[in-house]
């Protein structure tokens, strides 16, 4: 059982609270092809194929620029301006076939960038794409020589990179233990988080296969699913304070199907995209302080939804639509709160893949250990 306590409370949060809404930017894709939208606040409909991208790629925003992962098959980077996103500022490759999966700014001049076909992280200049450096993650691979690391976030002054360990020869499930790879920013090198353990450490999770992380002020929230139809996994905490797993704090059982992402709303309170055992996907809240899971949200198409997004107090889907409702396709707004179903869907031209919110936003709270988990 965990309790959840808020440690601090910023402006920034109190801000992001309000009714304000954030402008969003949306990469879409019939995975063939790829293309971007442009959905102003309060807008009734959104601008649509602004820019042809990879039809494989996820977004970030930091500080007023637009960062474009193109994923395998084009391996590079794409920046954009936050006021002028149809006219790239620069485009840089991260190595053919390294398969960028995730970027984290640090500095105006400094970034990391995964590569889930390699097994080193990727430090550059994000202006140019210069090559800052590299550092080797071999480690952690098991026998194919990957460590598939995917997703960063940020605490302090330290990375943290989901590592998820599949084994490429044999189905591509999980090997055996995942890790959260900890990195040092100061140092650009590895954090032992058990220095009495032959070898460098990561963060060893409860539950294989990290597929979405959110971080909750010193503690880090890992969707993890194991294997697809096992309901193994679920929402696991991850205290950086400690560098040790919490444990679930909510089951894949009482979220009734297998997580494939989620977000957090507050310190309490996120929501999980949950694909049932015919691959059904709904979006379904979830509570991390008592681990209770509540009804799904209304006006899901049950076709693929592969983004969530948080913005004050909407709820973004991005749902794909259904082979038997296409015509469900498009962003939908829900009450953070309540879940009610606000408006849409917004046509997006290609079917929404990832949303990105055109502002810098953290949720400053913890999770706290009550018991006694008995994980390592």
């Amino acid at each position: 059982m965990y309790r959840i306590s808020v440690l601090a409370v910023s402006v920034l949060l109190l801000a992001n609270s309000s009714s304000a809404q954030s402008d969003l930017f949306v990469i879409t894709t019939d995975f063939s092809t790829g293309s971007t939208a442009f959905l102003a606040a309060n807008a009734a409909e959104a601008e649509v194929n602004l820019l042809g991208i990879h039809s494989d790629a996820v977004g970030y925003y930091h500080d007023g620029r637009v960062y474009i992962v193109n994923r395998l098959g084009q391996d590079n980077i794409l920046v954009l301006d936050a006021m002028d996103l149809r006219t790239p500022l620069t485009q840089f490759s991260v190595g053919n076939g390294a398969n960028p999966h995730d970027i984290e700014i640090v500095a105006p001049d400094k970034a990391y960038v995964t590569r889930y076909d390699a097994a080193s992280l990727l430090i550059v200049n994000p202006q140019n794409g210069a090559e800052l450096g590299q550092i080797d993650l071999s480690a952690f691979a098991d026998a194919d020589g990957l460590p598939e690391v995917s997703q960063i976030v940020r605490v302090g002054d330290r990375l943290y990179l989901s590592c998820q360990r599949l084994d490429r020869d044999g189905g591509w499930g999980p090997v055996d233990v995942s890790y959260l790879i900890v990195v040092d920013i100061a140092t650009d090198t590895l954090v032992d988080v058990d220095p009495d353990a032959e070898g460098v450490q990561g963060i060893a999770l409860s539950v294989a296969n990290p597929n979405s992380m959110a971080v909750i002020d010193e503690q880090i929230a890992v969707g993890v699913v194991v294997g697809f139809g096992d309901r193994a996994g679920g929402v696991e905490i991850v205290d950086t304070a400690t560098n040790r797993s919490l444990g679930l704090a909510v089951s894949e059982g009482d979220l009734g199907g297998d997580i494939t992402s989620m977000v957090l709303v507050d310190q309490n309170r996120g929501y999980a995209v949950v694909a049932d055992e015919n691959f059904a996907n709904s979006v379904r809240p979830f509570d991390l302080s008592s681990g209770a899971v509540d009804a799904p949200l209304e006006n899901i198409s049950g076709g693929f939804i592969p983004s969530l997004a948080v913005d004050g107090d909407r709820l973004i889907v991005a749902d794909r639509g259904s082979f038997s409702d296409p015509a469900s396709a498009g962003l939908k707004f829900y009450d953070v709160a309540t879940g009610a179903f606000l408006r849409g869907p917004i046509d997006t031209g290609l079917p929404p893949q990832d949303i990105v919110v055109l502002s810098d936003v953290t949720i400053p709270t913890a999770v706290e250990e009550t018991a006694d988990t008995g994980l390592p």
